[in-house]
């Protein structure tokens, strides 16, 4: 008898808030690679600055701490670097940014979460400042530590194959802290319009414990706040805060592992049987180009679907036409299929559930004479079932290195064989 995987959960434990650098130290502690996220994060032109990692203790507790450097920064602490400062000094504008990320060669998933994260936390600073999200205006070094972190946590997330994420009550700290616009309460405002919905409390500190950063990440990816239940807990991450605090832990708690499915009250969720329940959307279409199949079907993704195919089919009048078929999480099915009516020739769409297994999933960088590669690697009960070299890295080399496609795919599987091998 095949046992199938339940949904792969991530629970948000904030008992000290949440920070973007927090964010990735806890998710590098679960098992990021550092190399893999450098080499991701290079695919977004952003330069002047370095990340790095290092183990660290916040009140007797080990925890990993994401640092990035910036040139030329002066010293601002990471909570200035997280707030929107409108027209002053060197800046980059919301839509700059997002324009940004979405031109870029990270895969749809990551380019999807990130453009999520980061379009929650324009549009909670537009509306703090009255101005629209695409105006917002960002100083650069803010900048740069606001995309690294929301660009950064988006590859994390998608690297360990997470379905669903949940957060536990959050502690935002106390007091007032002194920012550009001059002494705002704790939760500043950006912050507190980014954690409508959840359930938040003070405790232990004065101090600011939640970024806006870290609030969009919430607001962008959690499926449901409320305190975890029947969950199994295969993995355990900490990221530790910049500040220290006598006899408390500043650190953020990721825990990875499955649901019970009983628990589990929103919109996506487990049956009983272990698979995932998910909605199988169709449309039949005879009077569109292939280009704007292609088209659709990269904006599909990148909003969500789980997988987008067409099917060539013979039509009424003997006319040739396509199914467009798109595997859609419970949760995305009313975005999906308004874009489905916006960007395809369609007037009608049949919607259907169905129960998806998944294999678990995990990224290894291998090493080639010619660059690194990242390997998709498939497991089934812990054993690898395939292993796979990621396209666009391999595409990228074969144009940079002038030398076959083929042949970087070749040598990225048999360098992976290798390294097994010695394992």
């Amino acid at each position: 008898m095949v046992v199938f995987p339940r949904m792969r959960t991530l629970y948000f434990d904030c008992f000290s808030g949440i920070s973007g650098d927090m964010t990735i130290g806890a998710l590098l502690d679960l098992g990021l690679d550092l190399e893999y996220l450098r080499s991701e994060l290079h695919k977004l032109p952003v330069d002047g600055y370095r990340i790095r990692s290092s183990r660290v203790v916040r009140a007797n507790l080990s925890a990993m701490k994401f640092d990035v450097d910036i040139d030329g920064d002066t010293g601002q602490t990471q909570d200035e670097h997280s707030h929107a400062h409108p027209h002053v000094g060197q800046h980059r504008k919301a839509s700059d940014i997002l324009t940004m990320i979405g031109s870029s060669t990270l895969n749809p998933n990551s380019k999807r979460i990130a453009t999520a994260i980061f379009a929650k936390l324009a549009i909670s600073e537009g509306n703090v400042h009255h101005v629209s999200p695409e105006d917002v205006e960002f100083h650069e070094v803010g900048a740069v530590d606001s995309i690294v972190d929301a660009v950064g946590a988006a590859i994390g997330f998608d690297a360990l194959g997470i379905e669903r994420f949940v957060c536990s009550p959050i502690n935002v700290g106390g007091g007032f802290i002194h920012c550009q616009h001059g002494v705002y309460p704790v939760p500043v405002p950006a912050t507190a319009d980014l954690l409508r919905g959840a359930e938040i409390y003070s405790k232990q500190v004065s101090s600011e414990l939640v970024t806006p950063t870290g609030a969009a990440i919430l607001a962008a990816m959690v499926d449901d706040f409320r305190r975890v239940d029947g969950f199994s807990i295969d993995r355990i991450g900490y990221g530790a805060g910049t500040k220290q605090f006598q006899n408390f832990p500043n650190c953020l708690r990721l825990l990875v592992g499955e649901e019970n499915p009983v628990a589990i009250g929103g919109t996506l969720h487990s049956s009983p049987d272990g698979f995932a329940d998910i909605m199988v959307m169709e449309a039949n279409i005879d009077d569109m180009t292939p280009q704007n199949f292609a088209y659709v079907t990269e904006r599909l993704l990148e909003a969500g679907a789980l997988d987008v195919c067409t099917i060539p089919v013979q039509m009424k009048k003997g006319r040739a036409g396509f199914i467009l078929q798109v595997l859609s999480p419970m949760n995305c099915c009313d975005v999906l299929s308004r874009l489905i009516f916006e960007e395809t020739t369609s007037i009608g769409l049949r919607q259907y559930a169905a129960k998806r297994s998944a294999l678990e999933r995990k990224i290894v960088p291998v090493e080639t004479r010619y660059g690194r590669v990242m390997m998709k690697i498939s497991l089934q009960d812990g054993k690898v079932v395939s292993a796979t070299p990621e396209f666009e890295d391999c595409a990228r080399i074969a144009r940079e290195k002038n030398v076959p496609l083929k042949e970087v795919q070749f040598l990225a599987s048999t360098e992976y064989q290798a390294m097994e091998k010695e394992l």
